[in-house]
């Protein structure tokens, strides 16, 4: 996503968001999904907490994007990746396997703490990346504003 925002010199500056309009869109559920449909792609039976970096980091270039937005979420919420991996083994070992994600992504979190601490988090990153837009705004256009008050030098 990206804003167009005038500053006082008057040209335009585009910022890109950190997260992407899809990223916004990702939960638990769907972030889970895209994962365990990328390791069934890949042949893989399971993944670590390492990996799971490396997908979100995509330094190769060869990761899609909803994959890395998805694992990216995961990061974000670490909480999220262990209440996953814990699914079927009692004791966190950073290793969770494809039906760990695939029962997530059928709605295994759903109203849990995990869930609605990741439900909060992400609504009060929203609102934060939100009123950075609007300071960044109003400081531009009181910049503008000041500006022509000046009066002309003689």
């Amino acid at each position: 996503m990206s804003t167009t925002v005038t500053p006082a010199g008057g040209q335009p500056n585009v910022q890109n968001a950190s997260t992407s309009v899809f990223d916004d869109k990702l939960n638990i559920a769907k972030s889970s999904k895209i994962v365990a449909d990328y390791m069934r792609q890949k042949g893989k039976s399971a993944i670590n907490g390492q990996e799971l970096s490396q997908l979100a980091s995509n330094t190769s270039g060869s990761v899609p994007a909803d994959v890395s937005a998805a694992a990216q979420y995961m990061q974000r919420h670490p909480d999220v990746f262990t209440a996953i991996e814990t699914h079927d083994v009692a004791g966190a070992d950073n290793l969770s396997g494809v039906w760990n994600f695939d029962w997530a992504a059928n709605g295994g979190l759903k109203g849990t703490a995990t869930e609605a601490i990741a439900r909060m988090q992400d609504t009060f990153d929203m609102a934060i990346a939100k009123s950075a837009q609007i300071t960044e705004i109003t400081t531009g256009k009181k910049a503008e504003l000041d500006s022509s008050k000046q009066r002309p030098s003689n």
